[in-house]
């Protein structure tokens, strides 16, 4: 009996053809995801639009046609400074002391000198009461020329009078202390005394009472030197002739 026939082989057309099937379902495979992702990346970049902020300027609010219809009218401003009140004017005195002799004898101590008042306000002074004193300086002088400037009126050297502005006059002081009231001041071993002239002018400006003030330490002029030597309580009693007189404390103007 003769063998059986074998299957023929295969022909090799049809294994290509299945492995060209099956690359184009692959392709058709990736291609649906690629799709489907390249779907949803669209949506998220939609998304990120919406929520970043506008570009465009916002819009001007337009009131409705009733307020626009009736315009508000502008309220002033109230910010602009006041201008400054006008200062009242007044008279004001301004003295100096101008010392011609001094010195000490066996009872007293003694001072002759001038006073210069002058009225550099804008209005008549009236009434100009002077009062004058001789004291004898010490550590403790503030408090003792505050109490003295704020006594009532002492008595005048010389009669009240007024003075227009600009105008000045000069008056004469002869002052006069006890000697047992110098209080002396140590200086290396050696006994000193600097008179003090303290001098009070009240006076009258507008409708009240006006009040110049001040105090003045004297002394001997010496050439070339700045300040002024003091009287020596040790030395030969004598009248000096060369004086000056320097400003002491603190003044009152009022």
């Amino acid at each position: 009996m003769p063998p059986p026939a074998s299957a023929p082989p295969a022909a090799p057309w049809r294994a290509d053809w299945l492995i060209a099937g099956g690359l184009v379902v692959l392709a058709g495979v990736v291609l649906l995801l690629w799709q489907r992702r390249r779907k949803g990346r669209r949506g998220v970049d939609a998304v990120e639009v919406a929520v970043s902020p506008p570009t465009a300027e916002p819009r001007t609010h337009r009131p409705p046609a009733s307020e626009s219809a009736s315009p508000v009218a502008p309220v002033p401003s109230n910010s602009a400074p006041a201008a400054p009140a006008a200062a009242t004017p007044r008279a004001r005195l301004t003295v100096a002391l101008r010392p011609r002799r001094g010195g000490i004898n066996l009872l007293t101590a003694t001072l002759d000198a001038e006073l210069e008042i002058v009225n550099t306000g804008d209005v008549p002074a009236g009434a100009i009461h002077v009062a004058a004193r001789l004291l004898s300086a010490h550590r403790d002088q503030q408090a003792e020329l505050d109490a003295l400037f704020a006594e009532p009126r002492i008595r005048a050297a010389i009669p009240p009078f007024a003075l227009a502005p600009g105008d000045g006059r000069m008056i004469p002081l002869l002052l006069t202390l006890p000697r047992a009231a110098i209080r002396p001041i140590d200086m290396g071993g050696r006994a000193m005394f600097v008179p003090v002239a303290a001098v009070d002018v009240r006076y009258v400006s507008g409708a009240g009472e006006a009040q110049s003030a001040a105090a003045f330490a004297v002394g001997v002029e010496r050439a070339g030197a700045a300040k002024l030597a003091p009287f020596w309580l040790d030395g030969p009693l004598r009248m000096h002739e060369t004086l000056g007189a320097r400003p002491h404390g603190e003044p009152v103007l009022r």
